[in-house]
């Protein structure tokens, strides 16, 4: 597979924030681009209305939800999000595109072995560029609900200030299901941590022993590059 390939192929986090009445139409887009695993909240907009408006989120109960795919299925995606939930209209919503910079193994295992080689090789990438910009990584952890308390205390032994915990839900498809021995929907509670960036991979390795896919928090662990950061010192 040669450079343009891996580009391609390398994942992203797509965030969405949309109308609490376009969740079914989301989740039909999400279905038809086959996206196997996305995560779920509800969330209150606080900005002053004239900033609201100028984002196009009218109201104040959004529905905000994460997913990974490739970046190979950015351009699609998002097509397909601004026909079906018509995003170009004021008041339906945004979406973004991030990088990513460290998944657990058992979620690459659900992708075919070159994929998941060359996945690999971008996140190592993508860390090695950060570097130079940033000091501090977002880990993000789902759970099954109950278990926030144990991704802080393991997070915490492993040098983490702390953290901050929402509450969700998480759905996926049969294949994940089957594959990872998780149910199609569940509760879920969602810890963001933010860490020094030389940190991360000691974290992020005591939050999956504790808290990982083959337990039973059944935890997802994910790392998203900050690129500046105030009030950390």
């Amino acid at each position: 597979m040669n450079n343009m390939d891996e580009k391609m192929i390398s994942p992203r986090v797509m965030v969405s924030i949309m109308r609490i009445e376009d969740e079914k139409k989301l989740e039909d887009v999400f279905e038809m681009l086959h996206i196997p695993i996305y995560y779920q909240c509800r969330g209150k907009g606080t900005a002053p209305t004239e900033i609201m408006d100028i984002f196009g989120l009218c109201g104040t109960t959004k529905l905000i939800t994460i997913g990974i795919l490739p970046k190979l299925m950015i351009k699609g995606a998002l097509k397909l999000m601004e026909e079906k939930l018509l995003l170009r209209q004021k008041g339906r919503g945004i979406a973004v595109i991030v990088p990513l910079t460290g998944i657990q193994s058992p979620v690459l295992d659900v992708l075919n072995d070159e994929a998941r080689s060359n996945i690999i090789k971008k996140l190592e990438s993508e860390e090695t560029k950060m570097k130079g910009t940033s000091e501090y990584t977002m880990i993000l952890v789902s759970t099954a609900s109950g278990y926030s308390e144990d991704v802080i205390e393991a997070a915490h032994k492993a040098g983490a200030k702390g953290g901050t915990v929402m509450k969700g839900r998480r759905r996926n498809s049969k294949h994940v299901s089957q594959y990872m021995g998780i149910s199609l929907q569940d509760e879920q509670e969602f810890t963001m941590v933010i860490v020094p960036r030389e940190k991360k991979a000691e974290i992020m390795t005591a939050i999956s022993q504790s808290c990982g896919l083959k337990t039973p928090a059944h935890g997802m662990v994910l790392s998203i590059p900050v690129e500046d950061a105030l009030g950390l010192e």
